[in-house]
């Protein structure tokens, strides 16, 4: 194939035919992988946003900096997701708590310890949310209407500005990909109300869920099949949004679509959990100790971050290009508000 003067050389996914042939040889990972590699100097001005994302909660990066004893072990099993950083591979330190001198039962009881530690006679269960500068830790007692709307006026600022990060990161690695022009700006004003529109979905569901978790925690668990089965089938939505510029309506019939039929849509998200985990794994353990060790993580995992959402980005591309070749695909849904 021949690349025409807007096209990257080397670039064998523009064409329907050759993007057929493709998705039927092979995994498609390792070889998305490859071209997200390939073009990374085109994609390095992107490195940027995994970079600040992983700095920040400031509190929650800095108490991982501290040094400590022994070895953290996490494993961290991702379907391919918009955005990457280093809390997608590793977990931040629980921070210390102190601990209360107990209260005697009474003086001279049998079994007292009046050095006891422990939560004290006021503790309850608690819960956190975390801000761009530190985590803040509420009791569950607290939690009423009053609070219900803080957070979710605080999901809302943050779905906006995610929204808005999501769509010029997502947008711009698929024009660099396309041997195009980045132009963040403009994917921010095309892409970001769609993108919104898709974050207040899952915040909505996950606002609808936490008064019932609260109440009945063990529900979680019952729970945590049906969010794997979720992200299989929608994992790749976001980028649909970008790729296809569809509407979100759209985006999730296609990537339902594309999950019933199995094929390369699960043989990738497949090596994806696999790779996120054995990534998940080393980071962890290299970052255990604080230090140097979560500096050397975050340099490993910034790099990693781009090329496998610029791999995942690509793989979307090859799906669209690939359906859009087949007859009768369907009548989409265009509209930037759906």
């Amino acid at each position: 194939m021949v690349p025409t003067p807007d096209e990257p050389p080397g670039d064998d996914l523009d064409s329907n035919s050759d993007a057929s042939s493709a998705t039927q040889s092979g995994s498609p990972f390792p070889r998305h992988v490859s071209r997200a590699s390939d073009r990374f100097g085109s994609l390095l001005p992107f490195v940027i946003v995994p970079f600040v994302l992983s700095l920040f909660p400031l509190e929650q990066f800095m108490r991982t900096l501290e040094p400590r004893r022994g070895v953290s072990i996490n494993l961290e099993l991702q379907f391919p997701s918009p955005i990457l950083d280093l809390w997608s591979f590793i977990d931040a330190p629980e921070p210390v708590t102190s601990m209360t001198v107990g209260e005697p039962t009474s003086p001279g009881t049998p079994g007292s310890d009046p050095f006891a530690t422990g939560t004290g006679p006021g503790s309850s269960s608690e819960f956190t949310i975390d801000t761009p500068f530190e985590s803040v830790v509420m009791p569950a007692q607290s939690f009423g209407l009053e609070i219900f709307g803080w957070i979710a006026l605080l999901i809302a600022i943050y779905g906006v500005i995610g929204a808005a990060i999501t769509a010029g990161y997502l947008g711009g690695i698929d024009r660099r990909l396309r041997g195009e022009r980045a132009a963040p700006l403009t994917c921010i004003a095309q892409f970001a109300p769609r993108m919104l529109l898709y974050y207040a979905v899952f915040f909505g569901a996950m606002l609808l869920a936490l008064p019932i978790l609260l109440i009945a925690p063990s529900l979680l668990l019952l729970a945590i099949p049906l969010l794997i089965l979720i992200g299989y089938l929608f994992y790749a939505v976001p980028f649909l949004l970008i790729v296809d510029d569809a509407g979100v309506l759209e985006s999730f019939r296609r990537s339902y679509s594309f999950a019933l039929s199995g094929g390369p849509y699960l043989s990738f998200a497949l090596w994806h959990v696999v790779v996120t985990g054995i990534c998940s794994l080393v980071l962890s353990v290299l970052a255990s100790g604080g230090g140097v060790g979560v500096l050397i993580a975050l340099i490993v995992v910034v790099p990693l971050s781009l090329i496998l959402t610029g791999a995942t980005v690509s793989f979307c591309q090859e799906l669209v290009d690939d359906d859009s070749s087949e007859p009768d695909t369907g009548t989409r849904d265009a509209q930037s508000w759906q």
